[in-house]
């Protein structure tokens, strides 16, 4: 009995506290990929090569073939939108209009991954000697902050943090002076995210989980949605892209 009301009060559980989820919206989006949301609302999504940031008012595109395909876009940074090019070892800033602000193709290093961090400057992961660094917009300087590092399969950041996961799913952290420090293990995944160095979502098997690294706890979240391609987290909403369909949740606590 208490199960089934958890799951029907859609509700996981924490290691302080019960938080629920409560939906709050589903609209048809006719795209291929989305790529997140930000604090404002804004929606960003892609068919094509064609990147789109939508809100109730106005749709903003933006489209640039001579770099490839689009490998990741971040969205967290409202008023910077980061646009990677694995293909061609280039990036892309838009302003909050989705103006083009600074295009770059490195020479010194070959990304794997681009992501924003804070004081304008970029987390990336150099291909070439396996080290994860710094990239100042301004100064266009390159800062190393780790020894060579293997097999990172999925990496995330925020403006103080990277984050990343290994083939054999240990977790990590790097801050912004180099300090590396483990946060264990995960459970098997299909996507993820960090909420912070502590706890996260996880999506496996068409099935969302909330996850605490310190006790490697996975909660089951009683959402139904089928076909869940895509999702993120910001500011206490929780956004999930299935098939043509972006469902939004509240996080309450």
């Amino acid at each position: 009995m208490r199960i089934t009301l958890f799951f029907l009060l859609f509700i996981f559980h924490s290691s302080a506290q019960d938080i629920e989820s409560v939906k709050m919206s589903s609209k048809l989006f006719n795209y291929e990929v989305f790529w997140g949301n930000d604090l404002s609302g804004n929606n960003y999504f892609s068919t094509s090569n064609n990147l789109y940031k939508i809100n109730k008012k106005v749709t903003l595109n933006y489209s640039n073939n001579a770099f490839g395909k689009i490998s990741s876009v971040e969205t967290f940074n409202l008023l910077q939108t980061l646009i990677f090019y694995k293909e061609n070892n280039a990036f892309v800033l838009l302003d909050a209009q989705f103006n083009e602000i600074k295009s770059t193709i490195f020479s010194e290093i070959n990304c794997e991954f681009l992501k924003p961090a804070s004081q304008n400057e970029l987390w990336f992961y150099d291909s070439i000697s396996q080290q994860i660094g710094l990239y100042n917009l301004n100064s266009k300087k390159i800062k190393f902050l780790s020894n060579p590092i293997k097999n990172i399969t999925f990496s995330q950041s925020d403006y103080n943090y990277l984050y990343w996961i290994d083939t054999e799913k240990n977790c990590f952290s790097i801050s912004k002076f180099g300090k590396i420090i483990s946060l264990g293990k995960i459970a098997p995944y299909e996507k993820v995210f960090f909420i912070s160095p502590n706890e996260g979502f996880y999506l496996f098997e068409n099935k969302m989980y909330y996850y605490t690294f310190k006790n490697e706890l996975s909660t089951r979240i009683n959402i139904n949605e089928k076909l869940i391609y895509n999702f993120c987290y910001s500011d206490g909403f929780f956004s999930i892209f299935t098939d043509y369909q972006l469902v939004t949740y509240q996080i309450k606590k």
